[in-house]
């Protein structure tokens, strides 16, 4: 009877137990909300087609930025140059340089005249318009636009001979621009003043090459000396020669 007593309480006694442990876990938990996962894909443009091409690469990039901006430098730089019209133009007058006026302090003033009076003269020059005291001005004179100026440097030399006379010389260009195909003419006169022979031959200048594309040794720069020789047939009843004279002849060419 005792035992039996005995096994009934041990067993009260452990149904309280787990009944307080029981309790216990309950107070103590705490409730979260469920976590949710999402496994749905994002969606992507039709046929995965982007509004950017993404494979090109940085460099091809960069080499379009760098010509654009070439580009807005030369539109800028374009911007910045100033239009001018033909009647602007009209209105820049350049002077024609036709008068050489000498002052009393030796400066020379080339121009051209635009306005004398008996006190003054107004000349225009490369660099604006200058007023003068006539007191000052020593002479006025035309300025002729530069030209060469070929001459004999001396008396030719005259080789004669029974059918024909050889004349040799030198002539210089003292002139300011180059002489082209320079020529010289040797005439042969009776005591009489009648024409007997004549001839001519071109100087041995410099090699030049033309715009029109002819090539020729006969040119004398300016300061340059060049020599020549004319052979005149002289007829076996031609009258005696006494006397000769000579013309020399250029052009000026491009």
């Amino acid at each position: 009877m005792k035992l039996f007593i005995l096994i009934i309480t041990s067993f009260i006694f452990a149904q309280e137990a787990d009944s307080s442990k029981t309790d216990t876990t309950a107070g103590d938990s705490t409730q979260f909300p469920e976590v949710i996962l999402e496994k749905k894909k994002t969606e992507k443009l039709e046929g995965e087609n982007f509004f950017f091409d993404y494979k090109d690469d940085l460099h091809g990039l960069q080499t379009q930025i760098d010509s654009l901006k070439r580009v807005l430098r030369v539109i800028e730089r374009k911007r910045a140059i100033p239009s001018i019209n033909k009647e602007l133009l009209n209105l820049i007058r350049i002077p024609e340089l036709k008068h050489r006026v000498e002052l009393t302090n030796g400066t020379i003033v080339i121009g051209e005249i635009l306005e004398e009076s008996e006190k003054r003269v107004i000349i225009q020059t490369a660099i604006g318009q200058l007023a003068i005291d006539k007191d000052k001005v020593v002479n006025i004179e035309k300025e002729s636009p530069p030209v060469p100026k070929v001459e004999l440097m001396s008396e030719p030399l005259v080789s004669v001979y029974p059918d024909h006379e050889e004349i040799t010389g030198i002539v210089k260009n003292s002139g300011k621009v180059r002489a082209d195909f320079v020529r010289i003419i040797a005439k042969l006169w009776t005591p009489e003043t009648e024409l007997a022979a004549s001839d001519s031959a071109f100087a041995s200048g410099s090699i030049q090459k033309y715009t029109t594309g002819v090539i020729s040794d006969t040119a004398i720069e300016p300061g340059a000396a060049a020599s020549f020789t004319i052979t005149v047939p002289l007829e076996e009843s031609a009258s005696r020669v006494e006397y000769r004279t000579y013309n020399i002849r250029w052009i000026i060419s491009q």
